[in-house]
């Protein structure tokens, strides 16, 4: 089977390997029900979107789980654990959230609610350290409020199309991961009812906020989840008892945990950018990836979303991150004179808006 571009999206990739008439040949598996496909696909161009290839897990309560395999009170945000909240609403308890960003605050969003079914429901945040002040870069400043950080999305609108995408673009790339991390980092949105939840909860006392580096987490006499944590200030072991964690620290987008990518590193030694994603140039394209076997057919790998950060661009893992993100590679394509590929314009975009309306094939 010959195509001129593979979005690598859908498959368990095997592996990718590059021909001798400049394309790629790759190796993959589909499965269902009933039987598993093993097949091979030959394509010039390939583009990888693979997303975040594992959901982060804190060191400590994968120990935990593997220790006693609890996987009841023990449980990650992002996994379905609509059980904790159902035991909660029938009996009542305490929860432990890790992480503060705006899972985080959905999670405590989605307790209050709980607690209007059943208040005798305690929450307790701990946090790594105190955020007396937010990120500050040149003169803009974030806010601020009982540590949560405030941004209205994952980083600053100037990324996106203003002047911070510029000034990343042309970023030398061992300064990239410095400005990445002023623009960046744990931030949640500034929703009046999560400030007024937590502002309600910290006066109950029925939320509270409390901050340490954890040691271990386990389980005690009664079944509930202990953790221990080393309080910074007066340097001593604390003992935070709940009947529940909820690790609420996000997603890892490390190229390590997906076994597709590591291969991939691994076989063509391909370099990694300043926060170990993959190196992309500024249209997306994995360079060092590109098929040379002939000069005047050289195949091309594209790479978008949580993989890239690092690069040129801050908001890759956000839709609008992704659309940009394929309008590069499609006019680097254009500009390399791939078939069937125009560059976009004004009459184009207007005929394929027609042919959508219409309900017909673009082309």
């Amino acid at each position: 089977m010959t195509v001129n571009v593979l979005f690598i999206t859908l498959y368990t990739i095997k592996s990718g390997e590059p021909t001798d008439d400049g394309r790629y040949a790759i190796a993959y598996s589909r499965s269902n029900a009933d039987r598993r496909d093993h097949a091979f696909l030959i394509a010039k161009y390939v583009h990888l979107a693979t997303g975040y290839p594992a959901i982060q897990f804190l060191p400590d309560l994968q120990a935990y789980r593997e220790k006693t395999q609890d996987f009841e009170s023990v449980v990650n945000a992002y996994e379905s654990h609509d059980g904790v909240y159902e035991k909660l609403e029938a009996r009542g308890g305490s929860v432990l959230i890790r992480g503060r960003g705006i899972v985080a605050s959905r999670v405590v969003q989605r307790i209050y609610e709980a607690r209007q079914r059943n208040a005798n429901i305690q929450v307790l945040h701990l946090m790594r350290s105190p955020k007396p002040q937010g990120n500050k870069f040149d003169r803009a400043v974030r806010s601020v409020e009982n540590h949560y950080e405030f941004q209205p999305f994952n980083w600053p609108k100037a990324c996106w199309g203003g002047e911070l995408r510029v000034l990343l673009e042309k970023a030398k790339p061992e300064l990239r991961p410095q400005f990445l991390s002023d623009w960046g980092g744990t931030t949640t949105a500034n929703r009046n009812d999560w400030r007024r939840i937590v502002k309600e909860g910290l006066s109950q006392g029925w939320y509270q906020i409390t901050f340490g580096e954890v040691e271990k987490v386990d389980r005690d006499s009664h079944n509930r989840t202990v953790t221990y944590i080393q309080e910074k200030e007066l340097k001593g072991q604390i003992k935070l008892e709940a009947d529940f964690i909820i690790d609420a620290t996000g997603l890892d987008a490390k190229v390590k945990t997906s076994p597709l990518l590591d291969d991939l590193v691994v076989q063509y030694n391909l370099p990694l950018n300043g926060l170990g994603r993959l190196s992309v140039n500024n249209d997306f394209e994995v360079s060092e990836l590109r098929n040379t076997s002939l000069s005047n057919a050289q195949g091309r790998v594209y790479a978008a979303g949580a993989i890239t950060l690092g690069g040129s661009y801050a908001p890759v893992d956000s839709f609008l991150g992704l659309q940009y993100a394929a309008l590069r590679s499609v006019e680097s394509l254009a500009a390399n004179g791939a078939a069937g590929v125009g560059k976009l314009s004004v009459l184009r975009s207007f005929v394929q808006w027609l042919k959508w309306i219409l309900n017909k094939s673009p082309g």
